[in-house]
Formats: C-alpha cells, sequence, structure tokens
C-alpha cells in the first residue's frame, strides 16, 4: 500500500504501536516491512508529543520534566551570573516554561492531579531560582509569569474558541452539535453533551472543553 502511494518505508526507522483496551488478549500477526519485522514499542514520539499504547500521559509528563529540568541547570547559571531578574525571565520562559507549555491542549484535561502537581512543582523551583523566598501566588504580578495551572486553562480555552469560531478550523467538525435555541437565554448551554461511555472521551480536549463552555 505505501509503495502504491509512492511512500518508502524504512523497517528500522518504524515502530509499531498496539492500543486495545479489549478485556481479551488480542493476537495480532506482527508488520513485516521488506521482509524485516516492525519493532512493537509502548509508547512513541509524534510531533513531540509522547503517545502511549494505554493513552495516559505518564510517559510524556517525565519526558517534559526530564528535559525542563536538564534547562534549570542553565537558569541556575544565568542567576549566578547576576543576570537581571528580567532576563532570568525572558529565559524562564522562553526556553523552560516553553517546554512545559508545549501541546498542552492534547492532554491536559486527561492528566490525573499528581501529574499536574509535577509541572507545578517544577514550575515552583524555577520561581525559587529566579527570586528565592517568593511566595508563588504573586509571581504573576511581580514577576509578569502566570500561574501554569491558569495559563494551560488559557491554551485550552483559547484554542478551543479559535476552534468554535471557525467553521474552516479542522476540529470544527468534531464539536457536539450546538444548541438551537428559539429564545435567548440567560444560562442557556451553548454545546449539547451526551453521555459519555468512558473517562477517557469525557476528557478529550474537544468535549471537556464543551462540557465547560456549557456548564
Amino acid at each position: 500500500m505505501s509503495d502504491e502511494n509512492r511512500l518508502k518505508l524504512h523497517p528500522d526507522k518504524c515502530k509499531e504501536l498496539r492500543i486495545s483496551f479489549s478485556k481479551d488478549p488480542v493476537v495480532l500477526d506482527q508488520v513485516i516491512l521488506n521482509g524485516k519485522e516492525v519493532e512493537i514499542v509502548e509508547s512513541a514520539k509524534l510531533l513531540g508529543v509522547t503517545i502511549s499504547n494505554n493513552l495516559t500521559w505518564h510517559a510524556h509528563i517525565k519526558e517534559v520534566v526530564k528535559k525542563a529540568s536538564k534547562r534549570l541547570y542553565y537558569l541556575v547559571q544565568l542567576k549566578r551570573a547576576r543576570l537581571p531578574v528580567k532576563d532570568l525571565v525572558l529565559f524562564h520562559t522562553s526556553c523552560v516554561r516553553s517546554v512545559m507549555d508545549y501541546a498542552v491542549p492534547v492532554y491536559y484535561h486527561s492528566l490525573p492531579q499528581y501529574l499536574k502537581n509535577e509541572l507545578f512543582r517544577l514550575e515552583k523551583r524555577a520561581i525559587s531560582i529566579i527570586n528565592p523566598g517568593m511566595d508563588y501566588s504573586a509571581t504573576g504580578e511581580i514577576l509578569n509569569i502566570k500561574p501554569i495551572e491558569e495559563y494551560h486553562n488559557f491554551l485550552c480555552k483559547n484554542l478551543f474558541d479559535n476552534v468554535a469560531k471557525d467553521p474552516n478550523h479542522k476540529l470544527y467538525d468534531l464539536l457536539p452539535q450546538k444548541h438551537n435555541w428559539h429564545h435567548d437565554l440567560r444560562n442557556g448551554h451553548e454545546f449539547e453533551i451526551s453521555h459519555f461511555n468512558t473517562n477517557r472521551t469525557k476528557n478529550s480536549f474537544i468535549f471537556a472543553m464543551a462540557s465547560k463552555m456549557s456548564s
């Protein structure tokens, strides 16, 4: 099939990620490319996001924390070099926080609290390096850094608003059906939210945000 579409696949560079929630084990034949078996993996990185075969986000957050933690070393060195606070903040937001913010709408509503706490602790470490002894709640006003939970909610809402307002957006067709109110109801819910069979669906970006907008 790939050859018919003029797409050449290299067996050493391809991975097979099997996702199944069946209670009974599913036996599948291994994929063969050019006479070589494709490696089966438990997680794979796609556009910088680590996707696990159980569709949980522990592996991805682990990678995020690991990558951002390494960059805190450079923040410490800049602090020791006595850079102005505004420059430390600039480095943090562009090199550390950007790692923690990347692709947040994809997974944020599916994160259990203990994984959100991992990101929160990392953010507190960065703030303590920039300005030791500062109360984290004061970072917004003093350092002009939005608290990470507040900013991640902002990123999700901003993307969802863009989707909902643009019928040509790639994600627009995934939106739940909108209510067709005949009267101007002050508390009218915008989307028709149906019953979800799994929390995985309920906590996906589109449905989680649509539920918020309709609550």
